[in-house]
């Protein structure tokens, strides 16, 4: 008898809840959890576990320290990828500077669906 794979949870934090790609393609494949802001976010961290964080380079610089400082205060013993989008429709993105142990990768918003699950399945392979 075929065991199934692991499920493998993903936050996502996105403020923009009428923004649909690059998410849709991985609501098939990953137990997806989405949140718009800050606080939502480490509200989930603190009672959910999660294999890859998902969060909008929209948010301003410091909120994005805070809210990697949040991812970082959630794992314990490995690093969790982090996948940072980036939405084309605003006109200006952040992305703060950090290595996270190259477990890290930035997506278009409009990126298609192979590079989407690519680049989600890389990310999570390291």
């Amino acid at each position: 008898m075929p065991t199934s794979a692991p499920t493998i949870n993903v936050l996502i934090v996105e403020p923009n809840v009428n923004l649909k790609h690059p998410y849709q393609f991985l609501s098939k494949k990953y137990h997806l959890t989405r949140v718009k802001t800050i606080k939502e976010a480490v509200k989930t961290l603190a009672s959910n576990s999660f294999q890859l964080f998902i969060m909008s380079a929209t948010f301003s610089p410091e909120k994005q320290v805070l809210l990697l400082d949040a991812f970082k205060h959630s794992f314990s013993n490995q690093v969790t990828p982090l996948l940072i989008t980036v939405d084309p429709s605003v006109p200006v993105s952040v992305i703060v500077g950090t290595k996270w142990s190259d477990k890290i990768a930035i997506l278009s918003a409009i990126a298609s669906r192979k590079i989407t699950l690519l680049t989600v399945e890389s990310l999570l392979s390291v």
